[in-house]
């Protein structure tokens, strides 16, 4: 008898998940059977549709007749059978009519059938591989829509009936939304926050692309199907409760390669846990399956997942597609290498996309950074640090239109925001606080070979949304309630020992003083005037970038400045730009002449010290002043954010340089 191949697939399923959960969860939240409603979703698509079809039990359509099994997951089954080609088209109509009928349209079956028996291995992964590029293709569609017209254009009276129940009880699951709250959750069980949580499994296609062997594709089908499944969510979830009894879940759906499910907001982190913990063992099974691929290349699928917070009380129409735009963020950013290792998984978060490795044993990546910076938030708040106003005052700062569309004034708005004002007192809020502006900085630093500069811009001028949208970020955990510290995982005290001394020395001042130096007293003022000398010219009246030879013979390199007082400055601007008066006001505040300049620096390199402060040379000022338009607010704010920048770097120093030498000695 002949073979024929066998294919079929459940299409729409996202529309009826979709509908399903709107349906069930927004209209009866208190039900207690809505989350055997949501479970019984998940199953229509996975165990149900393959007990529909008879490759589970004996009661499906095609029960008996089935010859070999060769696809099974994803809501997909290619099997073989000896059926006459016209019973197999009754048996597929069958099947479409019910999924059609019962569902109210909102399940799709695609399917196809023709003649060909496998005999090898080689063969089946063939077959496999050809149904799954037809049933992409739209004449498949068309063609099951034109054998069914008659059904799928009549009139529809009937509506979605079926009974929601699933037999199989899920204890660790929390029965509605409403559920997940608790006392630790800011606000009242009846409106409070959670956080939506949605993955996707990433690389299925390129998987598959690289498996040569008919066993080893149907062996990882199996893995998926095992592990991207309401069991092994359940699994996952009591694993958790036994850790944190508090952990509550919330499954929306899971099937083929997706998840959607809802956490408490303080427990974003153990949503996220979740996710790593099952593609963790997805990978591990399917490494210890031992495929050989080209070039030793290690087998693996990612997982993208994005994130978005709501109340319990919004539709879910709102919050979901907002999830969706997060997944993908994720999915479209461009997988880094970290560790000598590709990434493993991407989530998002405003926009803002994290990198991370599953790897028990793996350094910490972009997600573990993430987490720390949350620590540091929440110790500046413990320690009095506003950290919600300040966040909100630099927000405000940086999205006025007329600061964003000028180098200048974007990048002294940031930096005057960034002054520290409590680390002299070398209290834990001042550490804190240093900490705070050093995470914030992080953001705008790209790295060119082996140096790290700050960029506010692209190459096409336009400035970067990734220092926006992690302000924002931290502005929404700053809010009062999302108290996430409880459920961060303890990685020790906030610390600020040698290793962060040398970072903020570098990150906060010195990499800042430099952006000031290069850009907004050169670079960035060349647009508007188109005299480099001049300009040049005018920034050596007020900073000079200098070295000098100290007692132990290292080269130390310094700014030599004006010595400019940030009262002096203000009262320039509130006067206006007017460089004659401005010279005046100058002058009377700076003593030092030139001789004695030149005296004092010829002392100081003899004696192995710092160079003098520099004097001001009216005539040089006036002669540039009056012939360009350097001399505004503009260049002014950069002067008054350097000199207040550099004053607190020599104090820095000085704070923490003996702590650091102690630690050395101690060492030794």
């Amino acid at each position: 008898m002949a073979v024929r191949i066998v294919t079929l697939s459940i299409d729409k399923v996202q529309t009826f998940l979709f509908d399903t959960i709107h349906e069930h969860t927004q209209k009866n939240q208190m039900n207690s059977g809505t989350l055997s409603s949501i479970i019984s979703s998940s199953r229509i698509i996975s165990d149900n549709f393959f007990r529909k079809v008879g490759l589970i039990g004996n009661e499906g359509i095609f029960s008996g007749e089935v010859k070999e099994i060769l696809l099974q997951c994803s809501g997909v089954c290619i099997f073989s059978t000896e059926l006459e080609e016209i019973r197999i088209q009754e048996y597929l109509k069958e099947i479409f009519a019910f999924y059609y009928k019962e569902y109210s349209g909102k399940l799709l079956i695609k399917y196809l059938c023709f003649e060909y028996e496998a005999t090898s291995d080689y063969d089946k992964l063939q077959v496999i591989q050809k149904c799954k590029v037809l049933l992409k293709r739209k004449n498949c569609l068309n063609e099951v829509i034109r054998e069914n017209h008659q059904m799928i254009f009549e009139s529809q009276n009937s509506t979605d009936k079926r009974a929601w129940i699933d037999e199989k009880e899920y204890p660790m699951f929390e029965e509605n939304i409403n559920k997940l709250y608790s006392k630790d959750l800011f606000g009242n069980e009846q409106y409070f926050r959670i956080a939506v949580i949605k993955a996707d499994l990433d690389g299925m296609g390129q998987l598959f692309e690289g498996i040569k062997e008919f066993t080893q594709y149907r062996k990882i089908s199996e893995i998926l199907s095992r592990y991207i499944c309401m069991d092994s969510l359940a699994e996952k979830t009591e694993a958790f409760k036994r850790t944190d009894a508090d952990f509550k879940v919330y499954p929306l759906y899971i099937a083929g390669d997706d998840i959607l499910f809802a956490v408490p907001a303080p427990y974003i982190v153990s949503g996220v846990n979740l996710c790593k913990a099952i593609l963790r063992e997805i990978n591990e099974k399917i490494e210890a399956l031992g495929i050989e691929t080209v070039g030793e290349k290690k087998l693996s699928i990612s997982m993208s997942v994005g994130i978005e917070f709501t109340i319990n009380r919004e539709p879910i129409r709102y919050y979901y597609e907002r999830v969706q735009r997060q997944l993908d963020c994720a999915k479209m950013a461009v997988p880094t290498v970290m560790n000598d290792r590709q990434t493993d998984i991407r989530i998002c978060l405003n926009q803002y996309v994290f990198f991370d490795c599953i790897d028990k044993d793996a350094k910490p990546q972009s997600w573990s950074h993430f987490i720390h910076d949350l620590k540091i938030l929440k110790s500046a708040e413990s320690e009095g640090f506003k950290v919600h106003h300040y966040m909100y005052g630099l927000l405000n700062k940086i999205t006025d239109p007329a600061v964003r569309k000028d180098r200048v004034k974007y990048s002294n708005a940031v930096f005057y925001h960034l002054i520290p004002s409590y680390f002299e007192s070398k209290s834990k809020l001042g550490q804190c606080e240093l900490l705070l502006i050093d995470l914030l900085l992080r953001q705008v630093v790209e790295k060119e070979g082996r140096e790290s500069f700050i960029r506010f811009y692209d190459k096409e001028g336009r400035v970067k949304t990734k220092f926006e949208r992690y302000i924002r970020l931290l502005l929404h955990f700053s809010d009062e309630r999302f108290q996430m510290m409880d459920h961060i995982p303890d990685s020790g005290e906030i610390t600020f020992e040698t290793g962060e001394i040398k970072k903020i020395r570098t990150n906060v001042f010195n990499r800042v003083l430099r952006y000031l130096y290069q850009e907004n007293l050169l670079k960035s003022v060349r647009d508007k005037a188109n005299d480099f000398k001049k300009i040049k010219k005018m920034r050596s009246l007020f900073v000079v970038a200098a070295n000098y030879s100290n007692q132990e013979g290292r080269t130390v390199q310094v700014y030599q400045t004006l010595h400019l007082s940030k009262s002096l400055l203000y009262r320039i601007k509130s006067l206006g730009i007017d460089p004659k008066l401005n010279a005046k006001m100058i002058m009377l505040n700076v003593k030092e002449t030139k001789e004695k300049y030149e005296q004092s620096a010829k002392e100081r390199k003899a004696g192995c010290k710092p160079p003098p402060p520099l004097y001001f040379d009216k005539r040089c000022f006036l002669n540039i002043a009056d012939s360009t338009n350097l001399w505004n607010e503009d260049y002014i704010d950069t002067l008054l954010i350097f000199n207040v920048l550099n004053g607190q770097l020599i104090k820095y120093k000085t704070l923490y340089s003996a702590k650091g030498k102690d630690r050395r000695k101690n060492k030794a």
